[in-house]
């Protein structure tokens, strides 16, 4: 991104220089902010996109500099998209901005924990826009690396970022996960061809993988913290105490408690039982 990407206002009627910023708009009724689109059409190369998936493709192909990104389309979850654009290598690095009507607090930290840098609240106001879009813009000019290649899509598995953030949706909900439909939903894919994703890259089902980060989850909190047993039972999903202990014992050959008394008289003891434990990872997997 040159510095050239940060247009100066322009009268209406002029179009955008050829180097201005690429700003991706996806929103699946594009008529309604039709406003905005001739608000950004002057300043910045504009493209739009009416779906997720159309969304996703061409974010992909055209790499915009920035991303308005609706909450609510209705063939995936725009906090899905989010994570999906934040896990693959071709567009994580693009600002993704939300745009949406729901506006609580808790709909702009879900936003902001999807991945996205910013959180624009429906009804908008044009000059607010511009100006979040500006220091967006300018931000990310500010991180930008030194010229590299950019990352060859023919390399890499075009199944990894689905799998990866399904992966990093189960770890950060372990606790209240409600099921392979709850993670597939938020992945944005059908319980079938989740099932197949897991069972294909990584040799496990999705229920598998799950015990298996419950477990190794509750193995490290064990040896990190001073929480009880009972508190990292329920901290890693299980309903009770008793479970996780039977679920421990089952992977370890030893009780929660006994496996943190022994990591007092042997520190060893944390790295013979770590890595029997570690999920498989989808780069080498794939």
């Amino acid at each position: 991104m040159s510095t050239s990407l940060l247009t100066k206002p322009r009268q209406p009627a002029q179009a955008p220089a050829a180097d201005a910023a690429h700003v991706l708009l996806i929103d699946d009724v594009p008529e309604e902010l039709r406003w905005l689109t001739q608000l950004l059409r002057p300043l910045y190369r504009l493209s739009l996109a009416d779906s997720a998936q159309q969304g996703l493709q061409r974010a992909q192909m055209l790499r915009p500099d920035v991303i308005l990104l609706d909450v609510g389309l209705p063939d995936l979850d725009g906090h899905a998209l989010c994570r999906l654009l934040k896990a693959d290598p071709l567009t994580a690095a693009i600002p993704v901005l939300f745009l949406s009507a729901h506006n609580a607090p808790e709909q702009r930290v879900r936003g902001l924990q999807s991945g996205a840098v910013d959180f624009i609240s429906k009804p908008f106001y044009p000059e607010e826009v511009l100006a979040r879009l500006q220091v967006h813009l300018q931000l990310a000019l500010q991180r930008q690396p030194a010229p590299a290649a950019p990352p060859d899509a023919a390399a890499r598995h075009p199944e990894q970022p689905l799998l990866e953030v399904a992966m990093r949706y189960i770890r950060e909900h372990l606790a209240g996960l409600q099921g392979v439909g709850d993670v597939a939903q938020q992945v944005g894919l059908s319980e079938k061809r989740l099932l197949a994703l897991f069972r294909e890259h990584l040799g496990l089902t999705v229920s598998g993988f799950i015990a298996e980060e419950r477990v190794r989850t509750g193995q490290r909190l064990l040896a990190e913290t001073l929480m009880s047993v009972q508190d990292i039972a329920f901290a890693v999903g299980f309903n009770n105490p008793g479970n996780f202990a039977t679920a421990f014992r089952e992977r370890h050959g030893l009780s929660p408690q006994a496996y943190r008394q022994g990591l007092r008289e042997s520190p060893a003891l944390a790295l013979a039982t770590d890595s029997p434990t570690a999920a498989p990872q989808p780069g080498h997997a794939l």
